[in-house]
């Protein structure tokens, strides 16, 4: 069952991805979502709801697919995570930010992860922008205020992510790229 739910989670978010690119507007941005799934993998996630909103987790911010419809087609703990790292993005830039720290803050240690997976994928990702090295390390910075949001939630619940360890490492690698001192999530 696993893997049927997994694989519609996949084709739906390419779906709703579809015309969608990176920064680089080369890149199909369903890989970004690929390579958060691969992040939870990697950190040792098997649950089927961690795993389908690791696909879906831009699904109601950039895409028509709204709360109700990842609920419907995929539950609500899927569709509870997804709004958890979801950003309202019809407020101020400022209290936008302002209020996601908050929202990640106060989210079940399942958002964290995902929001953990996300980081990871974003910075890891950055080699390929084209953006300036400054502007680099200006996203990696609003990254770590994000690590910082989640970081007690994963240290309280790292029993339940294996590798966490790795995860931890890999981060610090590429932080460390960016001149950023390294991050400790337990």
């Amino acid at each position: 069952m696993l893997k049927n739910k997994l694989n519609l989670a996949k084709q739906c978010a390419i779906k709703q991805h579809k015309g969608q690119y990176r920064k680089n507007n080369k890149t199909p941005y369903w890989h970004h979502l690929r390579d958060v799934v691969i992040n939870l993998e990697m950190m040792g996630i098997t649950d089927e709801s961690i795993l389908c909103a690791g696909w879906l987790h831009d699904s109601i911010e950039d895409t028509s697919f709204d709360f109700d419809d990842v609920a419907k087609y995929f539950g609500k703990k899927t569709a509870q995570i997804v709004s958890d790292v979801t950003k309202e993005t019809r407020l101020p830039k400022n209290q936008q930010e302002k209020n996601y720290l908050k929202q990640l803050s106060a989210s079940s240690w399942q958002a964290k992860v995902v929001k953990l997976g996300d980081i990871l994928a974003n910075i890891s990702d950055l080699k390929n922008s084209e953006l300036t090295k400054k502007q680099k390390v200006i996203q990696v910075k609003y990254k770590i205020k994000y690590l910082n949001a989640i970081k007690s939630g994963i240290m309280r619940n790292k029993s339940k992510i294996p590798n966490l360890s790795q995860t931890e490492n890999l981060l610090n690698l590429v932080l460390d790229q960016y001149g950023q001192r390294k991050v400790i999530l337990f």
